[in-house]
């Protein structure tokens, strides 16, 4: 393997000279949080010159991205819009939608069939969403807009179908499925998922019982009025909700370089001391040298209908 090539000297004095008279300043961007990020970029700008990132290997983005790549995710996803069961022309909305990496694959599937409005707080979320749909062909078939979960801005009976994925975990959740409900029209379709904090992830590694009793409780990840348990059910059916399908799902993960695991073991491994991180190395190694390297994390899924009139 050839050895990177260094930059030559004056490339070096001039990198430090412009460093001298502009300084640099490296933010790692907020995750979740743009009311706090958006308005530092223009404040910042005022004495710096700010460069933002996007795209899909970076943050935040890759992360949602690798998720939906992963068969038994898709899968789950599959089931959840077989179950709201589209047809031509009704309108759909996806709360929360991140980057738009599932609002994509509805739109693959329905083919220009629906028209799809992907709402979520988040600025970077929204432009970084319109720039990937373009990259896939996608452009206008997905309509990015702001909104928040608890405060829809449509009104009443605005989509045919409505779903939110891994959403409900940090905001209001009470507040969030009146507001899917609201803007549903009477017979539609509403669909949720959160994370599944009430059951057991699972690493596919032959572990001492002492540590699997460690490691399986998933990270616990959700706000104080938020919902990431089986009382999503009962919080549906309390809303209102009909013919209520519902089917706890287990999610397979098998990319151990990619995100969504490094942040799951990394959350493990800061569970456990020296003689077991031994322990859990030489396992990992093992099953990899096996190929059976792999993990599996659960959800909490559902579909309704609101009542017609």
């Amino acid at each position: 393997m050839s050895r990177p090539i260094a930059p030559p000297s004056w490339l070096r004095a001039c990198a430090a000279f412009s460093e001298a008279l502009l300084p640099t300043r490296r933010l790692l961007p907020f995750f979740l949080a743009p009311s706090q990020w958006a308005p530092a970029i223009p404040e910042l700008a005022w004495d710096f010159t700010v460069v933002t990132l996007g795209g899909r290997h970076l943050g935040g983005i890759a992360a949602l991205e690798d998720r939906a790549r992963m068969p038994t995710y898709r899968a789950m996803f599959r089931t959840l819009i077989d179950l709201i069961a589209p047809q031509p022309g009704e309108a759909i909305l996806d709360i929360g939608c991140g980057a738009g990496s599932l609002d994509r694959l509805l739109a693959q599937r329905t083919a220009g069939a629906n028209p799809i409005t992907a709402i979520d707080m988040n600025p970077f979320w929204l432009r970084e969403g319109e720039a990937l749909a373009a990259e896939e062909g996608l452009a206008g078939a997905i309509s990015f807009l702001p909104g928040n979960a608890e405060t829809v801005p449509f009104p009443d009976g605005s989509f045919d179908a409505v779903f939110s994925v891994t959403v409900l975990e940090e905001c209001d959740a009470e507040r969030a499925i009146g507001e899917m409900i609201r803007v549903t029209r009477p017979g539609g379709r509403i669909g949720i998922v959160v994370r599944a904090l009430d059951l057991p992830q699972w690493w596919n590694l032959d572990l001492p019982e002492a540590i699997r009793r460690k490691i399986t409780p998933p990270p616990q990840s959700v706000a104080s009025n938020g919902v990431a348990d089986a009382s999503l059910y009962r919080r549906m059916r309390r809303a209102g909700l009909e013919d209520l399908t519902c089917f706890p799902t287990l999610v397979t993960l098998d990319r151990p370089d990619g995100p969504i695991w490094r942040y799951r073991e990394d959350h493990v491994l800061s569970l456990l001391g020296p003689e077991e991180l031994a322990i859990w190395h030489d396992a990992r190694a093992k099953a990899e040298a096996d190929g059976v390297l792999i993990a599996a994390h659960p959800l909490h899924c559902a579909v309704g209908r609101k009542p017609p009139v």
